[in-house]
């Protein structure tokens, strides 16, 4: 059995009836609530188990407050308020035991998508819908295939990153479940062949409900451009990972 923490660190996580209380670091418990990794035929089921325990944690009062205070302190900038149509995968490869992750505040362990995900997700819109390259260099900057650095220009906008909306009902973790199919296929890197014989293998993982509150600063004509893109790739294109399998839709309020 191999040991994922430091033994100072062991008392802080001992404890887990702080869980429903919401005063539980869900990014703490993600990357180090597990104290010692499992082995044997139990690792899914210890993996399962300890992602639930992380899908019953609250959003915190000081999360809620401060959420208050950045929606107060950007309510004349564009922004918008969409909710997940299902479920979000956001930073899924981060490292660590349990071999899942979701991208979340360092600070406070709430869900949260980079703004450097949303600025993505707005420029592949504008290729795609806007197709207008001297807007796209003024939203998005021209770093992009641009060889010599006196020639690089920054974009004039800013996105945030999105906040999860705490909500009285919602929880904003909820456990996944992934079917590996073929996993010595994978684990070989196609070296041992995929056949109808292998046993299908569930790999726990944890996932992302609820709503997002986006925002846009800039100039308000570009910032209100940047918005349309942003809403139309929301709900057409996703962001965040297995889009293909319907995960990261959104809808506006």
């Amino acid at each position: 059995m191999t040991q994922l923490c430091r033994n100072n660190i062991k008392p802080v996580l001992a404890d887990f009836t702080k869980l429903k209380s919401g005063e539980a670091h869900p990014g703490l418990l993600l990357t180090k609530g597990i104290v010692n990794f499992p082995e044997g035929s139990k690792v899914g089921e210890i993996k399962a188990g300890h992602i639930r325990e992380i899908c019953e944690i609250a959003p915190s009062a000081i999360y809620r407050e401060a959420f208050t205070r950045w929606r107060s302190a950007t309510k004349n900038f564009a922004n918008t308020e969409a909710s997940l149509v299902g479920r979000l995968y956001i930073g899924v490869t981060r490292d660590n035991a349990l071999e899942t992750g979701i991208t979340v505040s360092h600070t406070y362990g709430m869900p949260m998508i980079p703004g450097s995900a949303v600025k993505g997700l707005c420029r592949a819109g504008a290729d795609e819908w806007l197709k207008n390259e001297e807007a796209s260099r003024y939203l998005f900057g021209n770093e992009c295939g641009v060889s010599n650095e006196a020639e690089l220009e920054i974009g004039g906008l800013i996105f945030h990153d999105a906040w999860w909306i705490p909500d009285a009902q919602t929880k904003p973790f909820v456990p996944e479940v992934i079917t590996v199919h073929h996993q010595a296929y994978y684990g070989s890197e196609g070296q041992q062949a995929a056949t109808d014989f292998d046993s299908p293998i569930p790999a726990p993982q944890i996932a992302v409900q609820g709503r997002f509150y986006f925002v846009i600063e800039g100039d308000p004509a570009w910032s209100k451009l940047a918005k349309r893109l942003l809403d139309k790739g929301l709900s057409e294109r996703g962001i965040g990972a297995k889009r293909s399998s319907g995960y990261g839709f959104f809808v506006g309020d």
